[in-house]
């Protein structure tokens, strides 16, 4: 292509809304444009970039024995009414409607904007599969996805509108699916060496996708809005929803008492005041957090130093769970917020369950609300004193604290998702009735599994870790083109007619090249070139003409070779970049 005959519109300054260098890179280097918050245009040099990283993927799930399929962006409402998770996601889902009109009836089909797949996938295996001599089978699409972020940023990472990579396995039992599990776990590995990017793989909460286990494929930066916990040596890595840890133990622990003692504790309403102005340290407190879950009241309770981590809560079997009103506490438990506690408090048609941190076992001389405005209640031993219906770990792990298994510490990154596996087990083929007969004629639930990439966020991830204060630095694999060929001498006939002749060795020798024939003074092709991330820079200017050598610049490395007209094009291909 050349640079004269194409779109690629460089800018020299950013956006002020673009707050990240990935980001900013891309709408600089004339990549992507911003049509509305959340929603952008791929121009020319952007399509290419995604082009190559769907063709990766498409690679390596044909090679993994998944079957392509595409499926439709719109999808009834009845379908997710039908299906685990309707509840749960709706609040993200684009409604579709005729513009300008109000619907008729209400029983007039509503249809969804699909921000994934598992429901349509389910329901068509459904109708399709019905022996077991069917399976197993996984069916992959690549696919627009839509999703209503209240607060679009970053660019690409969080878009309203976004191309997904997503799959889903179908199988006769868990060994089986565990089977195919790993054959897209392997997959993964093999799409996100080929991108060039550096990953990590750490255990992940399955979240409202439901399942059994599952991994995120993320990319270590300091951008990234997700947090993981590792090990120094990596051999413990989990999402921050999903890790546990060793908590330090109480330096100081409070008194043991025969019996809990009230204590006056007038204004006192947070963690920090009962500290400082009783003494009571936030590790000696219990902390009493009131939630509705699935329509019920429930007590979720931990140490006053912690935080809860409500991933936790959700894996607890808790498909829908929001904090209570104070007007709902008040009733239940005849309290304001902030004299809070479980101490006589017992399951009944109010209280559904009181659930404590693993943290809190065996734990005495603690300090709690003691469901009575202005007072407290010091001595709690809690395995005496509060009837604990479920202990689990419920807490946000920390940095420092320990990895329960190996006893090393733990530190926290921030990192971007760029892929998910998950084991999703029988959740929707029970729904949907994604059933097969076995070798005895007997009905079974498919046993599932579903794998999904961002492709547009994996574009972008891959370009928040591979700049320079300069540009863009794509790997050779994902690269809009891999050469860019630089006239800087076009009024020199012999330079011109040299440049030409490389553009169409490389043609025909298969790579993939750019001709940056513009009338253009060098300074300004020179930092077009370092801010679009072309691999090779191929230069014809004075250096040619005086010595018959063009300069070849790799973007990566930074340095510079030379190399005789007729051996451009075997320069280019034995040096990967």
């Amino acid at each position: 292509m050349r640079w004269t005959q194409a779109l690629i519109p460089t800018l020299r300054e950013a956006p002020q809304d673009a707050e990240i260098a990935s980001h900013q890179l891309l709408l600089r280097g004339g990549f992507i444009r911003k049509l509305t918050g959340g929603v952008y245009t791929f121009l020319p040099m952007g399509l290419r970039t995604l082009r190559k990283i769907e063709n990766i993927i498409r690679e390596e799930m044909d090679r993994s024995g998944a079957i392509e399929l595409l499926m439709p962006a719109l999808q009834p409402q009845e379908l997710w009414k039908q299906g685990p998770r309707y509840d749960a996601a709706k609040q993200v889902m684009f409604e579709a409607r005729p513009a300008g009109a109000a619907r008729k009836t209400s029983s007039e089909q509503v249809l969804l904007l699909g921000p994934t797949h598992e429901e349509v996938i389910t329901s068509l295996v459904a109708g399709e599969i019905r022996s077991y001599r069917q399976l197993p089978k996984n069916f992959y699409q690549l696919q627009t996805k839509f999703r209503d972020e209240i607060r679009p940023r970053f660019g690409l990472m969080r878009a309203k509108e976004f191309l997904m990579k997503d799959a889903y396995s179908f199988d006769v039992d868990d060994a089986s699916a565990e089977k195919s599990y790993k054959i897209m776990y392997d997959a993964y590995v093999r799409i996100f060496q080929r991108c060039g990017v550096n990953y990590r793989i750490v255990e992940a909460d399955t979240g409202v996708m439901g399942g059994s286990f599952s991994h995120e494929f993320v990319v270590p930066s300091t951008v990234g809005e997700s947090e993981i916990a590792l090990t120094e040596d990596g051999g413990y890595a989990a999402s921050i929803e999903k890790a546990a840890s060793r908590a330090a133990p109480r330096a100081s622990p409070g008194a043991s008492m025969a019996q809990p003692e009230k204590f006056a504790t007038p204004g006192v309403v947070t963690i920090d005041a009962l500290d400082k102005q009783h003494g009571v340290t936030a590790e000696n407190q219990i902390k009493t957090l009131i939630y509705i879950c699935d329509s019920k009241m429930m007590l979720f309770l931990l140490r006053g130093d912690h935080q809860l981590n409500e991933a936790k809560v959700g894996a607890l079997g808790i498909s829908e769970f929001r904090p209570a009103t104070e007007a709902e506490i008040v009733t239940a438990l005849g309290a304001h917020p902030g004299s809070l506690g479980a101490v006589g408090v017992a399951v009944s048609k109010a209280i559904a369950a009181v659930v404590a941190d693993e943290c809190l076992r065996g734990q005495s001389g603690m300090t709690t609300g003691a469901n009575e405005d202005g007072f407290h209640l010091r001595g709690v031993e809690v395995e005496r004193d509060i009837k604990v219906t479920r202990w689990a770990d419920l807490r946000t792990a920390c940095a420092g604290e320990l990895d329960p298994k190996t006893g090393k510490p733990l530190k926290i990154e921030r990192a971007i998702e760029v892929g998910h596996v998950f084991k999703l087990g029988t959740k929707y083929s029970e729904a949907f009735k994604a059933l097969y007969l076995d070798v005895n004629g007997k009905t079974h639930p498919c046993v599932m599994g579903c794998y999904g990439i961002g492709v547009t966020r994996t574009l972008q991830a891959i370009v928040e870790q591979n700049h320079d204060k300069d540009g863009m630095i794509w790997p050779s694999s994902v690269a809009p083109y891999k050469v860019l060929i630089q006239l800087l001498e076009a009024g020199n006939q012999k330079a011109t007619d040299a440049a030409e002749k490389a553009y169409a060795d490389l043609q025909a020798a298969g790579v993939d090249v750019l001709f940056d024939d513009r009338d253009e003074r060098p300074g300004v092709k020179f930092k077009d070139a370092d801010l679009l991330g072309i691999p090779f820079q191929v230069r014809f200017g004075k250096k040619f003409l005086e010595s018959g050598k063009v300069e070849i610049k790799n973007r990566m490395t930074k340095t510079s070779s030379e190399a005789d007209l007729t051996s451009i094009v075997s320069a280019i291909k034995d040096v990967p970049a």
